[in-house]
């Protein structure tokens, strides 16, 4: 596998250069969100990677999930938390198309096998989140992962805080949306240990973006489904553009003519 000289750096762009793309979920439009085959629907898109979630089964495996129960992704099939069933029976529930809710490992070797770039979203919506950091901390480790491929990135400070200094090869941003009124400027990211921020696209108003840039933050925005929007976020400078629509936005970037992006201060 080949060395990885700076954390984050294929999650960087250089001036000039348009952001990856990410398929938010995979390719949520033609396929089930965070399966297998929403994965490789967002490669055969030609993005360069995939956003994806995760959490604590009741067997205490990571999986990836978005949701804390199952009822929207198996359409009312099941009401059951995630961390209620076991990894055996989670395995027997059909999430669309005849998938099956995959294990972080799994996707990890998916990415291996393709060098497809993941940026793993850490839910922290359950009392457990120390549980799960420590399981993805040993699950990255343990899978032998060239840091690179994997961007880690957490709504919640404190998850921040404990990947960077219990992964610190791996690049770690700081989530934030719109809704938040003190933490939606991501205040202080480089003292959680982050290298970037993940930022809402609503969030992207050129004062913030150029703050941001001036600390060398990388910046990967969610979720961009509009290629109008897309050209924008690109105009401004960020590094990567989580879509559910993967292809169509790759395809705006490119067809554009690859729009220039400021040079990093």
């Amino acid at each position: 596998m080949t060395p990885c000289p700076r954390i984050g750096r294929r999650f960087f762009r250089d001036a000039g250069q348009p952001p990856i793309v990410l398929g938010h979920r995979g390719a949520r439009h033609a396929a089930p969100e965070n399966t297998l085959l929403a994965f490789e629907r967002s490669r055969a898109e030609g993005a360069e990677g995939i956003e994806l979630d995760v959490r604590l089964d009741g067997s205490g495996e990571v999986v990836v999930l978005h949701d804390p129960t199952l009822a929207r992704v198996t359409h009312g099939a099941s009401h059951a938390r995630v961390d209620a069933l076991s990894t055996e029976q989670l395995r027997r529930l059909d999430v669309g198309q005849g998938e099956r809710v995959p294990l972080l490992a799994d996707v990890l070797a998916w990415a291996d096998q393709h060098d497809q770039l993941l940026n793993v979203e850490v839910k922290a919506d359950r009392l457990s989140w120390p549980l799960l950091v420590g399981t993805v901390v040993d699950t990255l480790l343990d899978a032998k992962q060239c840091a690179e491929r994997v961007l880690l990135s957490s709504f919640h400070p404190v998850v921040v805080t404990w990947l960077a200094r219990r992964l610190p090869e791996f690049p770690v941003c700081w989530l934030v949306h719109g809704g938040q009124r003190v933490l939606r400027s991501a205040p202080g990211f480089r003292v959680l240990g982050a290298v970037g921020v993940n930022p809402e696209h609503t969030l992207l108003e050129p004062p913030r973006v150029e703050r941001w840039k001036r600390r060398g933050a990388l910046l990967a925005t969610w979720t961009v489904n509009e290629p109008e929007r897309a050209l924008r976020a690109a105009e401004l400078g960020v590094d990567a553009i989580i879509s559910d629509r993967p292809g169509a936005i790759r395809a705006a970037l490119y067809d554009s003519g690859s729009p220039v992006r400021p040079a990093r201060s």
